[in-house]
């Protein structure tokens, strides 16, 4: 399946896109709220998936533990929390990491995708692009039936 996908390409792509994000938020076209909104939306997508996959997925258990390790308060904080907070969190995670200026442009999508995939945030990343099928199948039954 990936043997079609060009990783530098992907990271070229996907890097091109937070660029533009940048650019439209030092604009001021944007709010903290929608960068926050698409940021989630460019790690959802299907080239960051495809990049993770092909480049950073066969360290993912060294990557989470890393992760853990480095804040073990926010680990347990994060994954204690319930699944409304867990979604405000990852925005904030996210714009955070899209805001570090200690770190170089190349490694904010790594460490965006590093933060996607940790176990309590996978589930609100992933599920945006399984959207449910409006198609209704066989009967439905009510408890009442």
């Amino acid at each position: 399946m990936y043997e079609e996908s060009n990783p530098d390409k992907l990271r070229t792509n996907l890097n091109g896109r937070l660029k533009g994000l940048h650019d439209l938020f030092e604009a001021d076209l944007i709010s903290d709220t929608t960068l926050a909104s698409q940021l989630l939306e460019l790690i959802a997508s299907r080239d960051a998936k495809t990049f993770w996959d092909i480049t950073m997925k066969k360290d993912i258990t060294a990557r989470r533990m890393l992760t853990m390790l480095d804040d073990p308060q926010r680990w347990k904080e994060d994954s204690s929390s319930s699944e409304d907070d867990r979604q405000r969190i990852l925005k904030q995670r996210l714009t955070g990491v899209f805001f570090s200026t200690e770190d170089s442009d190349k490694y904010v999508l790594e460490m965006l995708l590093d933060i996607a995939n940790l176990p309590h945030f996978e589930s609100i990343v992933y599920s945006r692009n399984s959207k449910p099928t409006l198609k209704k199948s066989g009967a439905k039954l009510s408890i009442l039936d």
